[in-house]
C-alpha cells in the first residue's frame, strides 16, 4: 500500500491552497450565503496565502499538518476561513502521530476534520461547506482502496456532485442559481491536491482560475440580514470556552468558535462588535481582532453608486449616515488601552472610552493600521472601483498616509486611478474635507475635478479646539511637559489649532475656558466678516451639552446651522480629553 510522505503531503496542501487563491474572484462572485457580502474568495485567499508563505517543510506529516493548521487558525478570515481552519486542525489532530499517511489514515483524518469543523459552528445548515466536507469523508470510506490516486479521483467526482447539489439545499442559492461559495472553495482545494497528484508541479504560473458560469444571474441584493458587522476575535481565555459560547449567542449569528491549544478563535455576525470586545477583554486576553462592515461590502458589490470611491481614516469625524449614503470607506486606526488594541469607532466606541478615560491603568495611545490590514482593504477596493481617492489625517500627526503608500506598492494597480491626499488636519476639519469630496462626487465631478476640489478646500479649512483639562494632551505628548507645566502653573486654558503644514499649535491662551471660547468666536467672526464661511461643523467629547452655548454663539455669527454635530473620535479624544469641543469650518473662496 502506498504511503504519503511528509514532503509529498506538503505539496498536496500547498497545491490545494494555490488553487483556492487563483479562484478568489470566482468565489467572490457567487458569495450570497450567509450574506451577500462578496468576500468569501478574498477571505479564503488571504488565509491560504498566509499558509503558503508561512509554512516550512518538515519530515513528519503530523508536524506538517499542524504547521498548516496553526497558520490557518491565526490568519483565518470570515466564516469560511474559520471553518476551513478548524477543518485543518481536525486533520492535524488525526495525524499528530503520523510520520507518513496511508489511505486508511486519510479516511480517519477526513472524518475527524469534518466533525471538528461542524462542532465549531453554532447553527450548522445543509447546503454549505459542512455538507460537502461530510460527503467527502463518507465517500472516502466507500471508495478507499490500495490505489490512492484512483480513489482520490473517484471521491473528487462525488465531491463535485455534492457541491452542485448545494444549489438545491438552500433557497438563497437556488434563487441565485449558484452553488455555495464555501463548498466550492473546498472543492477547489481538493481539486488542487489532485492536480499536484497528476502534474507534480507547484509552479504558480500553471495555476489557472476555473471558468464559472451563471454568476451574472445573481440577484442584486444588499440585504445582509439583521447584523451589520462580521467580527473576529483571537482570545486566550481565563475561563472555559462554554462561557464565551453562552455569552456570544445573544449578540449575533453565524457564530464559529475554534479552540486550539488554549486559544479561541471567534467569528460572529453582530451589530455590537464593541460589546463583544468588552466581554472578551473581561473573560481573557484579546490577542487580535478584525471587523468588516458587511453593509458596505454588499453595497460595493451589488449596488455601487459610482466607479469612484472616497477613502478616509477613522480620525475624520463625519456622521455614519453620511458614510452610508455615499458608500464612503473608513479605515479604522488602532487605539491601545491598557495594553489591549482596539479598532477606533468599531470595537472602542466614544461613550465607553470617555466614560472610563480616567480609570485606565495606562495612558491610552494610538497606532497606525497594519500593512496587512491596509493591503486587504485596498485589494478589495481595487476589485470593485476604478478610481480611489484617499483623504488622510495630517502626516505631521500620523504615518497613516505613508502606510497607505507602502501597502499600495505591493498591489497590482494597472488601469486604476489612485490618489492619496494629506489633509493636513484632523478630526472635524478632516471630516469637512471628506464631506466636500463626497458632495462633489455625488454632483458628478470627474476624478480629476474631485482631486482638484479637495486640494482647493484644504488650505481653506480651519479647526479650533477648546480643551477643558490639559492633562490629557500632556500625557499624550501633544503638549510638551515644559509647556504643559507653564500653562498649568499660570492656570492658562489653551485653544488648539493646526497650522498650514499640518502641525498642532496653540494660537490662544486664556485664564479660563470661557475666555478661550471667546477667542475662538472672535477669530470665527473675523473670518466670517472678512472672507465668509461656506459651512461649519461641531464636535464634542463626552457631553453634547458642552456645546450648547458655543453652538448658539456660532449660529449667531454665521447665520447658519452646522452641517452636522458629531462626537470626537476616541483616537482624537485621548489627547483632547473630557469636556473638549471643537469647531471646523471652511472659509469661502475669494
Amino acid at each position: 500500500m502506498k504511503r504519503i510522505q511528509a514532503q509529498e503531503w506538503y505539496a498536496y496542501l500547498i497545491s490545494g491552497a494555490k488553487n483556492v487563491v487563483v479562484n478568489e474572484t470566482n468565489l467572490n462572485r457567487i458569495n450570497v450565503f450567509p450574506v451577500p457580502d462578496g468576500d468569501t474568495g478574498t477571505n479564503l485567499s488571504l488565509t491560504m496565502t498566509m499558509m503558503i508563505q508561512g509554512v516550512k517543510k518538515v519530515e513528519h506529516v503530523g508536524e506538517q499538518t499542524q504547521a498548516f493548521a496553526s497558520l490557518a487558525l491565526n490568519n483565518a478570515y470570515g466564516n469560511s476561513g474559520m471553518i476551513f481552519a478548524q477543518y485543518l486542525h481536525g486533520l492535524a489532530q488525526a495525524f499528530q502521530n503520523q510520520v507518513s499517511l496511508s489511505t486508511d489514515d486519510l479516511v480517519k483524518g477526513f472524518q475527524l476534520a469534518f466533525e471538528k469543523a461542524k462542532s465549531s459552528v453554532s447553527s450548522p445548515k445543509e447546503g454549505t461547506v459542512l455538507t460537502v466536507m461530510k460527503v467527502w469523508a463518507q465517500s472516502w470510506e466507500k471508495h478507499v482502496n490500495d490505489n490512492f490516486e484512483q480513489a482520490f479521483e473517484e471521491v473528487l467526482k462525488q465531491l463535485s456532485k455534492a457541491v452542485d447539489n448545494t444549489t438545491n439545499q438552500l433557497k438563497v442559492l437556488k434563487d441565485n442559481h449558484v452553488v455555495d461559495a464555501g463548498a466550492m472553495a473546498f472543492y477547489y482545494f481538493m481539486q488542487g491536491m489532485h492536480r499536484f497528484m497528476q502534474t507534480k508541479n507547484l509552479d504558480d504560473l500553471t495555476f489557472e482560475a476555473a471558468t464559472l458560469e451563471l454568476v451574472d444571474e445573481i440577484a442584486m441584493s444588499v440585504d445582509v440580514g439583521d447584523f451589520r458587522y462580521c467580527a473576529q476575535y483571537l482570545v486566550k481565555p481565563n475561563h472555559d470556552a462554554t462561557s464565551f459560547k453562552s455569552m456570544l449567542t445573544h449578540w449575533g449569528e453565524s457564530l464559529v468558535i475554534n479552540e486550539v491549544n488554549g486559544t479561541l478563535s471567534i467569528h460572529i455576525h453582530t451589530n455590537d462588535p464593541h460589546i463583544i470586545m468588552k466581554e472578551c477583554v473581561q473573560l481573557g486576553q484579546v490577542i487580535s481582532h478584525k471587523v468588516d462592515d458587511m453593509v458596505l461590502q454588499a453595497n460595493m458589490i451589488h449596488q455601487p453608486v459610482s466607479k469612484m470611491v472616497i477613502l478616509t481614516d477613522s480620525i475624520a469625524d463625519i456622521p455614519q449616515s453620511m458614510v452610508d449614503e455615499h458608500h464612503c470607506v473608513v479605515l479604522p486606526l488602532n487605539l491601545i488601552v491598557d495594553s489591549v488594541v482596539y479598532m477606533d469607532k468599531l470595537t472602542m466606541k466614544a461613550d465607553d472610552f470617555y466614560q472610563h478615560l480616567d480609570d485606565y491603568t495606562l495612558n491610552p495611545s494610538s497606532s497606525q493600521p497594519t500593512i496587512a490590514s491596509v493591503e486587504r482593504l485596498l485589494k478589495t477596493l481595487l476589485q470593485h472601483y476604478d478610481e480611489i481617492i484617499g483623504i488622510f489625517v495630517s502626516s505631521k500627526m500620523s504615518g497613516t498616509i505613508n502606510t497607505m503608500h507602502k501597502a499600495l506598492n505591493t498591489l497590482n494597480t494597472e488601469g486604476k486611478k489612485i490618489t492619496f491626499i494629506d489633509s493636513k488636519v484632523n478630526s472635524i476639519a478632516q471630516g469637512l474635507v471628506v464631506s466636500e469630496a463626497l458632495r462633489v462626487k455625488k454632483l458628478g465631478y470627474s476624478y480629476d475635478d474631485v482631486v482638484t476640489h479637495i486640494h482647493d478646500v484644504i488650505p481653506r479649512v480651519r479647526i479650533y479646539v477648546s480643551v477643558k483639562d490639559l492633562k490629557y494632551m500632556i500625557k499624550g505628548g501633544r503638549v510638551s511637559k515644559n509647556t504643559g507645566f507653564v500653562l498649568s502653573k499660570l492656570k492658562l486654558q489653551p485653544v488648539i489649532s493646526i497650522d498650514s503644514e499640518g502641525k498642532g499649535i496653540i494660537p490662544y491662551k486664556s485664564f479660563s475656558q470661557k475666555s478661550a471660547v471667546k477667542s475662538i468666536l472672535k477669530v470665527l467672526k473675523k473670518d466670517m466678516e472678512e472672507k465668509g464661511i461656506e459651512k461649519y461643523a461641531l464636535v464634542y467629547a463626552d457631553n453634547p451639552h458642552d456645546l450648547d452655548d458655543f453652538s448658539n454663539s456660532v449660529k449667531s455669527i454665521t447665520k447658519q446651522e452646522p452641517a452636522y454635530i458629531e462626537t470626537i473620535s476616541p483616537i482624537v479624544g485621548l489627547n483632547a480629553g473630557k469636556g473638549a469641543f471643537a469647531i471646523g469650518y471652511i472659509i469661502a473662496k475669494e
